[in-house]
Order: C-alpha cells, then sequence, then structure tokens
C-alpha cells in the first residue's frame, strides 16, 4: 500500500495501491476528526441516472464517536483519495452525513463497527425547500440554472449546463428543486440535436445537465480490456495505453421482449387538444432516427426481423402507445389566435415522448460492470474504449469481439478503497449502438418465413 500521509513516499508498489490524503469528520461544532486509522472501507459512487453523490465510511471505533462527538446528522465529511502523491487525484470535496448504519459490536464488546453514509449537502436540502414559480418564455437549461443557483443556492459546483432549444411557459407547483429539474428534463430538447435525452446528474466536477448524443461524441477516456496477463508492478507504465480489466460482467444485452414493450425501435403518441377537438398521431421510427443521430458506434444494435403481420422491428409503433395532452397546433386556429393571451407556448410533446422513450431505453440497450485498477479520475459522463477478446477460434487471440467491444457511456461510477490500502474501480458502461454492422436477415429465407408467416 503506498502511504496514506501526505508526506508518504512517491513511490508505488502496485496498481491498485491507493493514498487517502484527507478523510475528516467534521462535527457540528466544527471540530475534525481524522478518520484514515479507523477506517474499514471507503466507497464513492457517481451515477448518471442519479442527483447527487453518495457513498460510505466503514469504520471500526473503540473510543465511542457516536456517544462523545453526539453523532446526529448534523456532521459532514471532506473527503480527497488518489493514487500516489503528486498524481491526479481528486479535489477536496464535502458531504453531508445523514445516516449510521451496519452497527455492529466486536465479540470483546470492546469496539464496534459501522458506517456512516454520506451524500452531497444539496439532496438533503433539496428535500427541506419546494419550488413554486412561473417561468416565462425562458429556455430550460436557463430554467434549470436559476433553480441550481437561486434555489439551492449552488455557487461553485455547476460544471455543465448545456443549452437547450425552445422558449416555454412553466409553472413549478410546490416541487423539490432536484424533482422539478428531473421533470424538466423530460421536456428538455438539446440545442442542434434530436429528441429530448437531456440528463441531469453530479460526477466529481459538478453538476451537469447533458444530452446523451453530446456525450456520445465526447473523447474516449481511455481504453480498457480484458486480458489474460498480469499488470505491471509499475503502474506508470502502459501497454498502448491500455489499462486491463480485473473483472467484467455482462449485465444486458439484447432483450427482444423488453425492446417491444418499452418501445425502443418503435413506438406511438397519440396527442389529444381537448380545446380544439383534435388528435394526432406520431410514430417513433428508429431508422429514421438513428440515420442522423449522434452515436457512440457506428451501426444499429440489430438488424431487422419482419414478422408474420409483414411488419419490421421498426414499425410495430403499437406496441407502445402513449396518451398526452397537445396545444401543438393552437396558434393556427382562428379564435385563439387572435385572443389576447390565449396561446401558450408549444411543449413539443409530440416530439419529447415518443423520442425520450426510445432514447433513454436505447441508451442502456447494452450494459456491462467491469472492475479496473483504482482510478480516481475517471467520472460518470466520460467515454471508454472497452476492448473484448474474441472467442472465435478462426481468429488471432488478439482480435476483439466484433460486437461487443467498442466505444462506451461511463454511467456509474464505484471508488472502494479497503483499510488494507486495495483501491478498485467499478464502472457500469452501456452503449446503444456497435462498431461493425450485423447481417442483413433475408426475410425471404423459406427457415425465416416457415416462423414468421406461418
Amino acid at each position: 500500500m503506498a502511504d496514506d500521509s501526505i508526506n508518504g513516499p512517491k513511490g508505488i508498489s502496485f496498481p491498485s495501491d491507493s493514498t487517502i490524503q484527507k478523510l475528516d469528520l467534521i462535527t457540528s461544532d466544527g471540530n475534525r476528526i481524522n478518520l484514515r486509522k479507523l477506517m474499514i472501507e471507503f466507497s464513492y459512487h457517481e451515477d448518471i441516472y442519479s442527483f447527487c453523490i453518495n457513498g460510505y465510511v466503514g469504520v471500526n471505533d473503540a473510543q465511542g464517536f457516536i456517544e462523545n462527538l453526539q453523532l446526529t446528522g448534523n456532521e459532514f465529511i471532506e473527503v480527497n483519495f488518489g493514487k500516489i502523491k503528486d498524481s491526479t487525484n481528486t479535489d477536496d470535496q464535502i458531504f453531508r452525513v445523514y445516516k449510521i448504519g451496519d452497527r455492529n459490536p466486536s465479540r470483546n464488546m470492546t469496539s464496534e463497527s459501522y458506517k456512516l453514509y454520506f451524500c452531497s449537502e444539496e439532496f438533503i436540502l433539496s428535500e427541506q425547500i419546494k419550488v413554486t414559480q412561473s417561468y416565462k418564455g425562458q429556455k430550460i437549461s436557463d430554467i434549470v440554472n436559476n433553480i441550481l443557483t437561486d434555489k439551492l443556492k449552488v455557487k461553485d459546483k455547476i460544471d455543465i449546463i448545456e443549452d437547450t432549444t425552445g422558449l416555454y411557459d412553466f409553472i413549478i407547483p410546490r416541487m423539490k428543486p432536484l424533482e422539478a429539474i428531473s421533470w424538466l428534463s423530460t421536456y428538455a430538447r438539446p440545442q442542434g440535436l434530436q429528441g429530448s435525452d437531456m440528463l441531469f446528474f453530479e460526477s466529481r466536477y459538478g453538476f451537469t445537465f447533458r444530452s446523451l448524443q453530446s456525450m456520445y461524441t465526447d473523447d474516449i477516456y481511455g481504453t480498457y480490456k480484458f486480458q489474460l496477463k498480469n499488470l505491471s508492478n509499475d503502474y506508470t507504465q502502459t501497454d498502448d495505453k491500455v489499462t486491463t480489466i480485473l473483472e467484467y460482467e455482462v449485465i444486458k444485452t439484447y432483450d427482444a421482449l423488453n425492446e417491444v414493450s418499452s418501445g425502443t425501435f418503435a413506438n406511438r403518441l397519440i396527442s389529444i387538444d381537448p380545446l380544439v377537438r383534435s388528435f394526432y398521431i406520431t410514430d417513433f421510427d428508429y431508422t429514421n432516427y438513428v440515420n442522423s443521430s449522434d452515436k457512440l458506434n457506428k451501426y444499429p444494435p440489430t438488424n431487422y426481423l419482419k414478422n408474420r403481420l409483414n411488419k419490421l422491428q421498426n414499425e410495430n409503433y403499437e406496441g407502445v402507445v402513449k396518451v398526452a395532452t397537445s396545444n401543438k397546433n393552437e396558434i393556427n386556429i382562428p379564435y385563439i389566435k387572435n385572443k389576447q393571451g390565449g396561446i401558450a407556448k408549444d411543449i413539443f410533446i409530440e416530439t419529447y415522448i415518443p423520442y425520450r422513450t426510445a432514447q433513454i431505453s436505447l441508451a442502456n440497450y447494452t450494459t456491462v460492470k467491469l472492475t479496473i485498477p483504482g482510478d480516481p479520475g475517471i467520472y460518470v459522463g466520460t467515454t471508454i474504449q472497452f476492448s473484448l477478446n474474441t472467442l472465435d477460434s478462426g481468429k488471432p487471440t488478439k482480435d476483439s469481439d466484433s460486437f461487443y467491444s467498442g466505444k462506451y457511456l461511463v454511467t456509474a461510477v464505484r471508488h472502494i478503497i479497503q483499510a488494507t490500502g486495495i483501491f478498485q474501480t467499478i464502472l457500469e458502461i452501456s452503449k446503444e449502438s456497435v462498431q461493425n454492422e450485423y447481417a442483413a436477415i433475408d426475410n425471404n429465407n423459406p427457415a425465416i418465413k416457415q416462423v414468421t408467416q406461418s
């Protein structure tokens, strides 16, 4: 283990070594308690589908901190962890301790172990207040920024707020601030991109409001490969800048039933405007979307099977049908148009519901969990290259799997540091496309027709 002291050695013995430069419990009266020597395990978690960072510190306590420090959930933890001194580490981060869990005494009753669970202070604050405000003629990205800065008083923790298109009139009816941002995200349409795939989350750099398609086009953070060889003892040495994966697990691959029931490749919206007594049908067709959208990889994650009703996967719109109210064409109705204040701004329900239904499902089409040597530099929202060796005996062993290798989006990160000094990072990565094209289905093949046209 690399020394966990700030004055520790610059060297490193193994790729999984770590250094915790700061792990302080800040009590409600301002005292600091160094938890590094008491720590059993430290866990730090980011998730692209979660508002805020969270985690825990497992400690072994023989001094009765819970009683003596009068812990009540009004304490904070300040952390800074990394690899070695003078290398890339995280910045100092302060979190709120919101509960004590898994509290167990030792057999001789002289100590006890427990976990101090922490989260971002903004998550606690968001649970304590409500937003009741009207916004007229504003971009959703500007409303999100206003909620963060004006309601939650976030100053230096905003990383990226991408511009959205369209001006909206919204009344937020007594919603928690983070809940309100999540609600607004479903309406938000990214500037210059298709659909409605904006997500709100927190990484170690701060709060982010970004489009999935925008994240897909980012440069890769690094290349990760599962290979049968040991890592070099020198962490600074790399093999063509490839990091060896310690373990991997494919969590989700294609699921044809789920793709139908979730509207991944085809879905339908019936939007009703009761004011003008009209309705509209909007069909989402994946083939129309994929050719003009930004993707992680070049090709779709499927080929197209025609069912016995002579419909392809992207044509079965009635697999998922949603109904919602609309104000799509009210501006063209004279008796509404000529009435002052009679027209509300179009909320583009015909775009955000069918597109977002498919885009969120597509984003998790293939999901893999990787365990790698601890890397404090990686965070959610980045992209990586995952290289999985092929098992095809007809190819050289250095070849990559044609379809499960490729560019992935990092959707969750968990850094785990144990008292022994072992530092590992667990990634969840997802992709909605493949780097090689699947062979086309011959829907006229007799074997296929026997099933699909019987």
